[in-house]
């Protein structure tokens, strides 16, 4: 069925590897589309930055999972700028989520919040 789509060929292959190659394409299409998705949230969460409406709580929340998505797990001490340690704080509030989740987390809070701060 997915060899169809992604246009793979099934010959000299059995039906489990094929079926492992087709899940394989599906998943790095889905990859592709969260990456795009994610990215997208990041540019228009970044005028939010230049409007200084924003709240501390949403900014330190979006950097958490935007630092979650990138880095993954927070470590270290927390720095002694009250400013970034909410934000550290918010990152380390993700820990243990893969970055798949965070990416996911990231782009609807961003997306949920565009209507109340402002981005494109």
């Amino acid at each position: 069925m997915f060899g169809s789509i992604f246009g793979s060929s099934s010959a000299g292959k059995t039906a489990e590897e094929q079926k492992k190659e087709d899940i394989s394409q599906a998943a790095q299409a889905v990859g592709q589309k969260m990456d795009e998705l994610f990215e997208n949230s990041a540019d228009s969460a970044k005028w939010w930055e230049a409007d200084k409406k924003v709240p501390q709580d949403v900014v330190a929340k979006i950097h958490g999972l935007f630092q979650q998505a990138i880095y993954g797990d927070a470590s270290g001490d927390p720095p002694a700028d009250a400013g970034m340690k909410a934000k550290f704080e918010a990152w380390t509030a993700n820990k243990g989520m893969s970055k798949e989740d965070a990416m996911a987390a990231y782009t609807k809070f961003v997306d949920e919040k565009k209507a109340e701060y402002g981005g494109a």
